[in-house]
């Protein structure tokens, strides 16, 4: 979350990727377990559909309007995966068709994330599985929340992870690849780490899109030969920058619309002719009053009426795990955008 005031033969392809290290984060780091191997097995995981309508960025516009809620965990797709498909359902039910489940780093920043937020390669199948069911778009996030050093100190476990779901998943065009989660240690090599994420996405033979995050640092440039990657920052509305209705929408629009700011979304499609995708957002915390409430939420509905004006995807958080936002102002959200299911059919 972002508060804005706040095999043998992959071993090969990511030897050959990995170049010159963050020199800055060679002294930070960790112990950490490192994800294993995928198994063998894919019974958990059902024939790709023929029919999917992947995601692309075509003239810095998404050729698919991508609207969802995020924060699911990826592991209750097996310890729980009633409460799983439910989630998928309420999503759908209300006329969207994106979810973002999650999971952290090894060396999580807190000790129980180890276990709610947890890797889990059956917990992937069986999400990839209910989500081509549901007919709702994947966004695979590698969550990343003040876990400063993943990206840098390990960036070869990062890699290799990230090998193994493009190995296994890269047949399922409702996936979203979003290869790191708010980078919070800027670098000057920030998109060096990313390009080699993406060099090795292509080398694999994966075309998904690709969603990389400067967090609050210069939105950057990545050399893509497949031309179908986007940029990602979070828009959270709370009391400081959005102390007035007016106040809320202005912010919305500087951030994401505004060209004469130069590191706005608009601005950054504009320079490197990618795509934008606000993959979380929403009101920080819980308002202390209706007042309060109501204008943070206008900060938030004009982001998404920019956001479909523009071609750009969103994702609020989240689905009642962050200040129970699906059920409450999640409800009075206002979309004028008809969102469709993987198959191009509307959700409706």
């Amino acid at each position: 979350m972002l508060r804005n005031v706040r095999s043998s033969t992959l071993a090969v392809v990511v030897g050959g990727i990995l170049g010159l290290r963050c020199a800055s984060g060679a002294s930070e780091a960790q112990t950490a377990v490192a994800i294993l191997p995928p198994p063998e097995s894919r019974a958990l995981l059902p024939k790709p559909l023929s029919n999917v309508v992947m995601v692309k960025v075509v003239d810095g516009r998404l050729n698919v309007p991508l609207g969802g809620w995020g924060g699911q965990r990826l592991i209750q797709a097996k310890t729980d995966p009633e409460k799983f498909r439910g989630y998928l359902r309420a999503v759908k039910a209300r006329g969207l068709n994106c979810v973002r489940p999650l999971f952290h780093p090894p060396n999580a920043a807190k000790p129980n994330d180890a276990e709610w937020a947890r890797f889990d390669w059956e917990a992937m199948d069986l999400a990839v599985a209910m989500t081509q069911e549901e007919g709702l778009y994947f966004l695979v996030d590698y969550h990343n929340w003040l876990v400063n050093d993943t990206i840098h100190v390990h960036e070869q476990d990062w890699l290799r992870t990230w090998g193994w779901i493009i190995n296994r998943y890269k047949d399922y065009h409702h996936l979203i690849f979003e290869g790191f989660n708010e980078p919070q240690t800027q670098c000057a090599c920030i998109a060096e780490h990313y390009q080699k994420w993406v060099s090795l996405m292509r080398s694999q033979g994966a075309q998904q899109l690709c969603v990389v995050s400067p967090f609050w640092g210069q939105y950057f440039r990545i050399e893509d030969p497949a031309g179908n990657w986007a940029q990602c920052r979070h828009h959270y509305f709370s009391p400081q920058n959005s102390p007035s209705a007016k106040k809320a929408r202005g912010e919305a629009d500087w951030q994401l619309a505004n060209t004469a700011n130069k590191n706005s979304a608009a601005a950054a499609v504009r320079q490197f002719g990618c795509g934008f995708f606000m993959t979380e957002g929403g009101i920080e915390g819980k308002p202390k009053s209706e007042t309060e409430k109501a204008s943070e939420m206008d900060g938030v509905q004009r982001a998404i009426e920019i956001c479909e004006q523009h071609g750009y995807g969103w994702c609020l958080w989240a689905h009642g795990d962050w200040a129970d936002g699906f059920d409450t102002y999640g409800a009075q959200i206002k979309t004028k955008v008809k969102y469709p299911l993987i198959t191009g059919k509307n959700s409706h």
